[in-house]
């Protein structure tokens, strides 16, 4: 079956579209019964918000309940004081729905919802109405009424009655991630290095990591204490996420070693393959001291090789330790995570998760929520122009659906393949519609058998809903159907209000479609190349020197990229955007090792280390030739190498892992016969 052919819902799609259907019911009953001027809305908003789950249902609830109150806010204030400035009032309805979407964009919880329909809201409200301003009040509270009914209908269903969990969803997800990060550093540990699958695993791992927040993001509206299980999950992710960073230049290492030295690295691989078996038989494990004691075991194996003799040549040397630093950090973190994981499936943990960290996602582009802002802004101004100049009767829709469609699809890199769809699907619901209106609905008389003939078409409808190619047309259709037919308590029908309104409602879709291809053109690649630019600007600040906390913070950000980077090149060629994967997060890795050394050298090699923090900074921002950035790091690490003491010789490490990440290709350099040294050096 072609890829963009629906599959045959499952039984599990229909009973959810039966539930969302008994629910629409629902509401429509109650909001005839309770004489809502606009009853339809509440219809629309239980497919608007329901979820298979019960902890995203509730999350859209009510931050959707949120974001129609300071929506409807903003009407009652604006409205009434710049009705008679038509111009103004469009200025201000365009800066008000620029403003909350580019601030979604900030947000990464489902908080994000409410600052969107804050935007929007005021579109839905203002618009209709925009010829009697002393309404507002009455029409934004009875939206309120409208959307809290349909949000507590979808409740009830969804939530109540038939109720589903998504935490066994997220511990699910949570021990196949694990699992399979585990097999990939035992892959890379002990298997034949194939750069093409490496990158693609990597690039998967990445992308289910980032699936993993999200599913957590809905699923912490189910913790019903601080003590939920579920809790640990985004420190759980946090440790774990950073791992293919190390297995990638453990594994860059073994192979250099490889190269220089056979013997050295043969005599490594026993090692390596042990820690490979212990990360993979470890997620079978059972939980407990066993884990703890097979992490001890090899730690002192690692302190044990640390002390063997190092490779007559100097590079080798730097390389081995190096390798056996990695490898130690590597079992370090991966006991570290096996025990968060336990925490994470334990019944009632011991303790409480602390709060995670609240920063901006690395992967939010200020650009790109800019142009999105000013996108969904002027299609209000634009289609307000071309509705007060011309003068058609429901010509305010051109400037509310363009600035609807443009909130609902502004998160995608190129929203107009989905904004295309949902065009189709509303174009079906104004002939579905019309249908309804003019050859069904005038032969039927009560509620029961308006639910009897609106039953084929929301029935399929709600079970495409649950297949990501069909969800925007499917609920194009669902929320678009009853707003056309304007359903009411009593039937009424006009022809030529229909076709106005039908072609209005269309032609704002269309208007965001043009504005999307002119001021959204980018495409995946463009924002590929923006994220990797993003992560060259942060090098550049960790080189030139912050404090440790913001240091780390910004090394959590290009993680953020990093997640960003896999979900999108699955997208585009890979090979024609000139992206070097982790390149530039390793090196920012051994720049905070390197920052955290630099207190404890002499005067010579700090200063050589210096003069590599400007020339990497200097590069990173395109003011520096790539060799002469290569001729300062050797230099540094000629310096580093040369001087006698743990701190020179731990800057070494870092220096040779630096070198890795930004030149892999490049030849040993040369250096002096390293220093002797006595121990190992700390992680």
């Amino acid at each position: 079956m072609p890829a963009w052919m629906p599959a045959w819902p499952a039984r599990a799609d229909w009973l959810y579209s039966v539930r969302s259907f008994a629910a629409a019911a629902l509401a429509l009953l109650v909001a005839f019964g309770l004489d809502l001027p606009r009853p339809y809305w509440a219809m629309a908003t239980v497919y608007i918000v329901a979820q298979p789950f019960a902890g995203a249902l509730r999350a859209k609830a009510l931050w959707r309940l949120v974001g129609t109150l300071c929506g409807g806010a903003f009407s009652i204030l604006v409205l009434p004081n710049l009705a008679g400035a038509p111009p103004l009032l469009l200025l201000a309805l365009a800066l008000w729905i620029g403003a909350c979407l580019a601030a979604s964009f900030y947000d990464p919880t489902p908080r994000a919802y409410a600052f969107m329909l804050s935007g929007y809201t005021a579109a839905l409200v203002c618009f209709p109405i925009v010829e009697q301003p002393q309404a507002v009040f009455d029409t934004a509270v009875s939206r309120m009424l409208e959307i809290g009914l349909g949000i507590l209908c979808a409740w009830l269903m969804h939530g109540v009655l038939f109720p589903r969990r998504g935490v066994p969803r997220l511990l699910a997800a949570s021990r196949a991630w694990l699992a399979d990060l585990a097999r990939f550093g035992a892959d890379s540990l002990s298997g034949a290095h194939d750069p093409e699958r490496f990158a693609a695993e990597r690039r998967r791992i990445a992308r289910d990591g980032a699936a993993l927040e999200l599913l957590f993001q809905q699923t912490r509206y189910e913790a019903e204490s601080r003590r939920a299980p579920q809790l640990w999950a985004p420190h759980l992710r946090e440790r774990a996420r950073a791992l293919p960073t190390l297995i990638t230049a453990i594994g860059e290492r073994q192979r250099g070693l490889a190269a220089l030295d056979a013997a050295a690295a043969a005599a490594l691989t026993p090692l390596a393959a042990d820690v490979a078996a212990w990360m993979a038989a470890s997620m079978q494990a059972e939980p407990g001291p066993a884990r703890t004691l097979a992490a001890q075991r090899l730690r002192q194996r690692l302190e044990e090789a640390a002390r063997a003799p190092a490779p007559a040549d100097p590079w080798a040397a730097l390389l081995r330790e190096g390798l056996v630093e990695r490898l130690r950090e590597l079992v370090e973190q991966w006991r570290q995570t096996l025990l968060l994981t336990e925490r994470l499936l334990a019944v009632q943990p011991a303790e409480a998760a602390p709060a995670p960290e609240r920063r901006v996602p690395g992967h939010v582009d200020p650009v790109l929520a800019a142009f999105s802002g000013l996108a969904a802004g002027g299609a209000v101004l634009l289609g307000g122009a071309i509705w007060v100049g011309t003068g058609w009767a429901h010509g305010a829709s051109l400037a509310m659906m363009g600035a609807v469609a443009l909130c609902i699809f502004a998160q995608l890199d190129d929203p107009a393949p989905a904004l295309r769809l949902f065009i189709l699907g509303a174009a079906a619901a104004v002939l579905i519609a019309g249908l309804y209106q003019f050859a069904i609905l005038p032969r039927i008389d009560g509620f029961p058998l308006l639910i009897l003939v609106l039953a084929p078409l929301y029935l399929p409808a709600g079970a495409l809903m649950a297949q990501p190619a069909m969800m925007a047309p499917a609920l194009a259709v669902a929320a678009t159907v009853p707003a056309v037919l304007n359903l009411q308590e009593t039937y009424s029908a006009d022809f030529a209000s229909y076709a106005d309104g039908g072609l209005a409602t269309l032609g704002g879709l269309a208007l965001a479609l043009v504005i999307t291809r002119v001021a959204r053109a980018f495409g995946v690649a463009w924002r590929v190349r923006r994220l990797a630019r993003a992560d060259r600007r942060d090098l550049a600040r960790l080189a030139e020197g912050r404090s440790a906390a913001d240091l780390r913070r910004i090394l959590a950000v290009m993680l953020d990229r990093f997640e960003a980077l896999a979900a999108r090149l699955g997208a585009v060629d890979a090979r024609a955007v000139p992206v070097s994967e982790l390149a530039d997060l390793r090196a920012a890795l051994n720049l905070l090792r390197l920052r955290e050394a630099r207190a404890s050298l002499p005067a010579a090699p700090g200063a050589a280390l210096d003069a590599a923090f400007a020339a990497i900074a200097a590069e990173a921002r395109g003011a520096l030739p790539r060799a002469a950035l290569l001729q300062r790091l050797d230099a540094a690490l000629a310096a580093c190498a040369a001087e006698p003491g743990r701190a020179a010789r731990r800057a070494a490490v870092s220096l040779s892992g630096l070198r890795l990440a930004l030149f892999p290709g490049a030849p040993p350099p040369a250096l002096s016969a390293p220093a002797p040294q006595h121990g190992s050096l700390p992680a």
